[in-house]
C-alpha cells in the first residue's frame, strides 16, 4: 500500500515512557483522542525532494510503534503528523532541529522557507489503511513552539489552521520510537 503523505524516516523500538498529546478541535468533523505520542528525527520526501526533519506523530491508534516495527499500518485511525526543520543560514541546507524554537506552517513549493519552518497533516485511514481525502487535510498556517527536544523526544505545542478551514490546538511530549525510520523509509505496508 502506498502512503500519499509526505514520507518520514525514523528506525526499531519506542524509549520513554509518559508520552502523551492533546488535540483540541476537529478537521473535517474528526475529532482525535490521542494513544500514541512517538517521535524521531527522519527524513521526509516531498514533492521537491528529500529532507531531514524533526517527525511526530499523534495518533489515536494503540500499540503504534509496535505496528511500525511490524511494517504494519494502523487501521480505523486518524493521525497528525508534524515535521520540524531548520534551514542552515551558512548553507541554505535543511537539517533536523538541533535545539528549541518556534516554527511556522510553511506550505511546501511555495517559495524559500523560513529559518524554522513545520510541516503539518491530518489523516484518517479506514479499516483498509486506505486515507479517506474527505476526511484528511493539509496545515496551511500555524505555529508549533518546540519546548523540549532529547534525542528523538520532542515537547511542544500547536496551534494549526487546515486547508479545510479547521483550527485545532495541542500539546505533545513524545516517546522516541526509531520503528518509524524503516517504516516511512518504504511506501509499502501491511494493514495492522
Amino acid at each position: 500500500m502506498r502512503r500519499h503523505l509526505p514520507i518520514l524516516l525514523l528506525t526499531a523500538a519506542c524509549h520513554g515512557t509518559g508520552a502523551s498529546a492533546t488535540f483540541n478541535g476537529t478537521v473535517r468533523g474528526q475529532s482525535m483522542t490521542p494513544s500514541a505520542s512517538i517521535s524521531a528525527p527522519a527524513t521526509v520526501s516531498f514533492a521537491s525532494g528529500m529532507a531531514p526533519v524533526a517527525a511526530i506523530l499523534l495518533s489515536d491508534a494503540s500499540a503504534l510503534c509496535t505496528l511500525f516495527g511490524l511494517n504494519e499500518q494502523a487501521k480505523s485511525s486518524r493521525s497528525l503528523l508534524l515535521f520540524l526543520a531548520d534551514v542552515n543560514a551558512s548553507t541554505g541546507a535543511i537539517e533536523v532541529p538541533p535545539g528549541t524554537a518556534s516554527f511556522s506552517v510553511f506550505a511546501v513549493g511555495s517559495g524559500a522557507p523560513p529559518a524554522h519552518f513545520a510541516v503539518a497533516s491530518f489523516g484518517v485511514d479506514d479499516a483498509s489503511c486506505q486515507r479517506i481525502p474527505s476526511q484528511s487535510a493539509t496545515a496551511v498556517s500555524g505555529t508549533i513552539l518546540l519546548t523540549g527536544n532529547s534525542g528523538g523526544a520532542y515537547q511542544g505545542t500547536y496551534d494549526l489552521t487546515f486547508d479545510s478551514g479547521d483550527h485545532v490546538t495541542g500539546s505533545f511530549d513524545t516517546a522516541v520510537c526509531h520503528a518509524v525510520t524503516t517504516f516511512l523509509a518504504s511506501d509499502l505496508h501491511s494493514c495492522g
